[in-house]
């Protein structure tokens, strides 16, 4: 396990969704924000697109993702109308590198 415990290899999570948005697929910020609130947005990524992920994110994964779905439900209201200011995403259908930039704040500093 790595220092990020509860939310080790969600950077393994940003780096499918980096190349969902390699393959030209787009979700809105409000979708996205919305799965954040109803605390599942890694199963809805994880279901709509599985048949483009290399590692499972689903119901009966290895990793924790009711933390990972737990840590976008705690973002959920940091980030809601801010997403410009706080991340620089400024397009409604960039969704998806709204999770990234999320990830990131998360992964600039190990969880002790």
């Amino acid at each position: 396990m790595s220092n990020f415990g509860k939310y080790d290899r969600i950077n393994m999570f940003a780096l499918e969704v980096v190349a969902l948005v390699s393959a030209g697929h787009k979700e809105t910020i409000s979708e996205v924000e919305k799965h954040m609130y109803d605390n599942d947005l890694v199963y809805f990524i994880y279901e709509k697109y599985e048949d483009s992920f290399e590692t499972d994110f689903g119901r009966n994964s290895k990793y924790d993702i009711e933390s990972y779905n737990q840590f976008f439900w705690d973002m959920s209201g940091y980030i809601n109308g801010n997403e410009s200011r706080k991340y620089g995403i400024i397009n409604e259908n960039d969704g998806l590198l709204l999770i990234i930039a999320v990830i990131l704040d998360l992964l600039k500093c190990p969880i002790e």
